[in-house]
């Protein structure tokens, strides 16, 4: 979790589907992003991955599919206190 500290998230990807049931992508204004998933527990991907938006769409789309999807580009938000 060290890596992604600092980093600010530009969007995020929930998928379902086979094992693990679940996974959660955060992607970074960096174009890369970071995966939390689990089948109950909660765990972590070994690192940040190159490939931004797409590539987290992409991965695992074979067994998962995307139900949650959520885009932070609004320039009326940078800056903004949001809670």
């Amino acid at each position: 979790m060290r890596l992604i500290i600092g980093k600010r998230i530009s969007a995020v990807i929930a998928k379902e589907g086979k094992a693990p049931a679940w996974q959660l992508y955060l992607v970074f204004d960096d174009d890369t992003y970071y995966e939390v998933y689990g089948s109950g527990d909660l765990q972590s991907a070994g690192g940040v991955d190159p490939g931004g938006l797409n590539a987290a769409r992409r991965y695992c789309h074979e067994s998962h599919k995307i139900v949650f999807e959520a885009a932070f580009d609004d320039p009326e938000l940078d800056g903004a206190d949001v809670h």
